[in-house]
């Protein structure tokens, strides 16, 4: 197993992890819910991050592209959501990232991937 398909997944959910009881916080002095949130939602993008990374390359680039789209748009669209903005908004954000997601890795797959 390469190296990046661990590191990457890693990485990105630690600072995601990180990165989520901060916009919860608002200020305040950290609590154990906020850690909590951050521990479980920097697990959960791992887990997605390392599965989408080990998906057979059988699979079509349409299919795999707009799973990587998918989990952007949600986890963008989360982190957005703890700023306590609208759920429209969240979910506009959400559905805009995860269109650029799923286009640019799409490009990615055709143009890289024999």
């Amino acid at each position: 197993m390469p190296l990046h398909t661990v590191a990457v997944p890693v990485t990105l959910g630690i600072l995601y992890g990180i990165w989520a009881p901060f916009i919860q916080r608002h200020g305040s002095p950290l609590n154990a819910l906020q850690i909590t949130l951050g521990v479980v939602s920097g697990l959960a993008v791992a887990v997605l991050v390392f599965v989408l990374m080990r998906l057979p390359k059988t699979m079509t680039p349409e299919l795999r592209a707009l799973a990587f789209g998918v989990v952007a748009g949600v986890s963008v669209g989360f982190l957005h959501s703890l700023t306590y903005a609208s759920v429209l908004r969240s979910s506009g954000i959400g559905l805009t990232v995860g269109a650029a997601s799923a286009i640019a890795t799409f490009y990615y797959f055709h143009t890289r991937e024999p």
